[in-house]
């Protein structure tokens, strides 16, 4: 079976490569960008199965816009996207996935760790591919 591609953006270096490490150890080949117009330059070129995005990087809202531009692309539109935020909890915000603003099959908080993330994306995965008949 071929591996499933995940995307991650994020502008913390280390994180990109700590978590990088965990995904391909979990079975992924795994793609990184440093900002949102290098992840959507990354999406179009790989077709990940999945991306993890962070919200805040060059612009307050980068990731927010860059999950936009991903699921107004109709090459890119079934990719399973992830948004990965400390934003939530540091301003007592809550963000809830929606097809017009910010549309995500999930919101995740930081810290996260890689494990944790591996096994979102594992079962976000799975459903997708339950859906689409990939079993």
């Amino acid at each position: 079976m071929e591996k499933h591609t995940v995307l991650l953006v994020d502008d913390d270096v280390g994180f990109l490569t700590a978590t990088s490490l965990v995904l391909e150890h979990a079975g992924y080949r795994v793609v990184t960008a440093e900002d949102g117009r290098a992840g959507l330059a990354a999406a179009r070129e790989h077709k990940p199965d999945a991306a993890v995005i962070d919200v805040v990087m060059k612009r307050p809202d980068e990731g927010f816009a860059l999950a936009r531009a991903i699921r107004a692309d109709a090459e890119l539109a079934h990719t399973t996207l992830f948004i990965l935020t400390a934003v939530g909890k540091h301003y007592q915000m809550l963000f809830e996935p929606d097809e017009q603003w910010l549309p995500v099959d999930k919101v995740l908080e930081k810290p996260i760790t890689g494990d944790r993330l591996a096994d979102e994306i594992s079962a976000a995965l799975a459903k997708a591919d339950h859906r689409e008949g990939n079993l």
